[in-house]
């Protein structure tokens, strides 16, 4: 029950991230005669299909039907209303029809999450006091980005947005006490209850940072705080490993870097009392029924693999995984989908992937940046202690052949990396330098066909390495650029009044040319083909192989 429980907030908490990720990358700003005015618009169809979902028109009742995540949501077009699982809620504008496509505006797609979430829209208030507080945690977030990340620099040449500029607006927003309407999702992002202002302060600031500061920043560094979801799974993982009977003690030093935002006095009264079964075997991520698609698409030659996302429990779903490519072992083609896979687990796709492909080991270089502040030196310093001390074991998933630490530019002068941006190299400081050695699993299926994997720019995160990896065993990539979000080498700090868990990504990678993953992301070798999707063109692909 509790498991149940469990994955019933986290399928909420993926589809609130999807959505607003999604409404990032699909606003257009758009004039409409039923508009007082110039609004930023939301296209359905383009909007959801994007991140898995279908759309379907219902002409008997002119309504627009959607099937997202195992929701069954329902546009009704003669009234301004939405349907999910049944339920009814009402929207504000309702469907807008222009040139015969669907939309949706900003105000109703946030009712229209509210109502996937379970939650309500409420306007929160700040005292002079509270101001403060939330004044102070949000400043403390923003010099903890300055200092341990160059993504200021990025944040400019990705999105066009001034970082500074865009600081000091909510600054002033706050400053000002100005009220702020924003979706109250408890089960999602603790809501504090009481007027003290503390309280007043946690809950404007995580309404702040979660709904309204994070999301255009989407795609770039996992700037942003943790959900009470997540922070649960990790607390649970991150306990379990550190009291753990065999551990270095140089993981386990790691590890506390990471661990001490989790059990932070402030964090516990944020997110509340947790308790963790130290010695459970259930995984901390939940089983996603579904997760996994597979489809012969011709007998005995191409094989279909989908991953929805890497947030779930790998072991719950190599139960559909691996009878699939032990099934597909002798085929010519398989096609591994990754498209608005958004991540997860970043070792999920290495050691229950490709591991069971490979029939030899395959070998890894690795570059991180580092800027010197205190969080990423601390960080830089204890991970090169883990792994120059590591010892060889036939269990891990990589093995680590040698590591090392120079001073950035002097790394990019040697390794003649023409293009890498002067602004970024002029914010970090050193590069840990590396090569792994990833090796067959003992059930590898030895695949000796070709291996095409379809992204997008909803491939995010655990999806970019998983691209990577594929590139490494000489797979094809196939679709458009991946988004960036790699989640390298990460940190997170608790803002220390409110108790909000504030993640940063402080490992800057780039090419051998020295392009920034996080600006442009992974190329595949082919794009889409005009008027076909990456599936279709990956078909074509084969075909013409043949």
């Amino acid at each position: 029950m509790k498991l149940q429980k469990f994955a019933r907030g986290f399928k909420k908490a993926m589809a609130m991230v999807m959505i607003l990720t999604m409404v990032v990358a699909n606003f257009t700003p758009v004039y409409a005669e039923e508009l007082p005015e110039l609004e930023f618009l939301f296209g359905v169809r383009e909007g959801f299909e994007g991140i898995g979902g279908t759309v379907e028109w219902q002409g008997e009742d002119r309504s627009i039907r959607i099937d997202f995540l195992g929701y069954v949501i329902i546009l009704f077009t003669e009234s301004p209303e939405i349907s999910v699982d049944g339920d009814y809620f009402p929207l504000e504008t309702g469907v807008i029809f222009i040139d015969n496509r669907a939309f949706l505006t900003m105000r109703d797609v946030m009712r229209m999450e509210i109502a996937l979430m379970g939650g309500t829209l409420e306007t929160f208030y700040l005292t002079e006091e509270a101001r403060d507080i939330v004044l102070y945690d949000f400043n403390y977030a923003i010099n903890f980005i300055l200092e341990n990340s160059p993504w200021d620099s990025v944040i400019y040449r990705r999105l066009g947005i001034n970082f500074d500029m865009y600081v000091e607006m909510f600054r002033e927003f706050i400053e000002n006490m100005i009220p702020l309407e924003s979706p109250a999702l408890p089960g999602i992002f603790p809501i504090r209850e009481g007027t003290d202002a503390r309280s007043l302060a946690a809950n404007y600031l995580i309404s702040l940072l979660a709904f309204e500061f994070s999301q255009p920043l989407q795609g770039i560094g996992h700037i942003g705080p943790r959900d009470l979801e997540l922070y649960r799974m990790q607390l649970t993982g991150m306990l379990r490993s550190y009291h753990g009977a065999e551990m270095s003690p140089e993981m386990r030093e790691y590890l506390g870097l990471r661990l001490a935002a989790f059990i932070h006095p402030a964090a516990i009264w944020f997110y509340g009392e947790y308790e963790v079964d130290l010695y459970g075997e259930d995984h901390p991520f939940p089983d996603v029924p579904g997760n996994i698609i597979t489809e012969i698409l011709v007998p005995g030659e191409v094989a279909y693999l989908r991953i929805n996302t890497f947030m779930a429990n790998p072991e719950y779903d190599d139960n559909t995984t691996l009878p699939f490519l032990q099934e597909i072992r002798d085929f010519d083609h398989l096609i591994i989908d990754v498209r608005g896979n958004m991540g997860g687990l970043a070792g999920y796709f290495d050691e229950f992937i490709i591991r069971r492909l490979i029939s030899e080991p395959v070998e890894f270089p690795g570059g991180e940046f580092f800027r010197a502040g205190d969080a990423a030196m601390a960080t830089m310093n204890a991970l090169i202690q883990v792994l120059e001390n590591m010892e060889p074991d036939e269990y891990a998933v990589t093995e680590i052949m040698y590591v090392g630490k120079m001073p950035a530019a002097e790394f990019v002068e040697q390794r003649g990396m023409v293009y890498f941006n002067p602004d970024d190299l002029a914010r970090l400081d050193y590069v840990i330098y590396s090569r792994s050695r990833i090796a067959p699993s003992d059930d590898s299926i030895g695949f000796g066909g070709e291996i095409w994997l379809l992204i997008d720019h909803m491939s995010m995160s655990a999806s970019v390495n998983a691209a990577l990896s594929v590139m490494a065993i000489g797979g094809t990539l196939v679709g458009t650029n991946t988004s960036g979000v790699l989640g390298p080498m990460h940190m997170y700090t608790t803002l220390p009044n409110t108790g909000i868990i504030w993640r940063l990504d402080i490992g800057y990678i780039a090419d051998a040319y020295g392009r920034s993953l996080e600006v442009y992301g992974v190329a595949p070798h082919f794009t889409n083909l005009p008027g076909l999707d990456a599936l279709e063109t990956a078909l074509v692909l084969i075909t013409m192989s043949e």
